[in-house]
């Protein structure tokens, strides 16, 4: 197995707010870890790295055997710590999706809270999982924080968490809602030569010249179409899509990131 990740500014950010981490460990557990800072909340630069470094943290002490719920309270737990020890941070700089997925002896674990894309490419096709938020405001693990931010967030009007879910094999669609707090989880086989990515939801903000929206669907092989597999197989793909969209005036106002694993 192998694992790589990349993040990237938006054109519209002076800094950006994403970050990345994936790893094959020594015990032989591949991750792939992505967070995306919300541009409102001060210091989410640093409060993404946190939560992906705490993700990181959870799955080496165990965290893999946890309920996705259990999982995701952990990760905010271990960050709220680390924040907690520098002066003058507040917790909202922990204001950050986290999508993070994991093989282990054969086996695929998704847990995903917030927005974002998940691309799982097999044999028989790639199947892909994109979330929205209806109201643009992702449901962050940091509200769980502050009583009063998760009931401000629960009294979003019109607010649901929408679930794409594209099946490579068949084609068929499923569309479905979850209620917000609520992470998108999924567990399969892990075959070898099967592709697991985690994109942040910067893959939505891609622009032709004359500013008509790129699909993100048409994206995904930008960012999954891997040559080969060897050292910084994501940072390759990435960084030649970078030179395409030079070339032919494609811009981003969002940070992304993006996260793989290959088995």
């Amino acid at each position: 197995m192998n694992a790589d990740r990349t993040f990237w500014i938006g054109k519209d950010h002076n800094i950006c707010e994403d970050f990345a981490l994936a790893e094959v460990d020594s015990t032989g557990v591949a991750y792939a870890i992505v967070s995306d800072g919300c541009s409102a909340s001060k210091e989410v630069d640093f409060g993404s790295r946190v939560m992906a470094m705490s993700a990181k943290q959870s799955l080496r002490l165990g965290g893999y055997k946890l309920t996705p719920e259990q999982f995701g309270l952990d990760v905010i737990s271990n960050a709220e710590r680390v924040v907690r020890q520098v002066p003058y941070l507040s917790l909202q700089c922990l204001d950050a999706t986290l999508l993070a997925a994991w093989v282990i002896d054969g086996n695929l674990t998704v847990n995903m809270f917030g927005d974002g894309v998940l691309v799982h490419k097999t044999k028989t096709g790639v199947n892909l999982v994109h979330i929205h938020l209806t109201s643009n405001a992702p449901d962050y693990l940091s509200y769980h924080l502050d009583p009063l931010r998760t009931q401000a967030y629960d009294n979003l009007e019109d607010n649901k968490k929408e679930i794409t879910i594209k099946m490579g094999a068949t084609g068929e669609v499923i569309k479905t809602t979850l209620k917000p707090f609520t992470p998108y989880t999924l567990t399969a086989p892990a075959y070898e030569g099967d592709v697991i990515a985690v994109i942040s939801d910067g893959i939505n903000s891609f622009r032709k010249p004359d500013y008509t929206p790129i699909p993100w669907e048409e994206l995904v092989d930008e960012f999954t179409g891997f040559k080969n597999f060897e050292g910084e197989f994501v940072l390759r793909r990435v960084s030649a899509f970078k030179r395409k969209c030079l070339k032919e005036s494609i811009t981003h106002s969002d940070d992304i990131s993006v996260a793989a694993i290959v088995v």
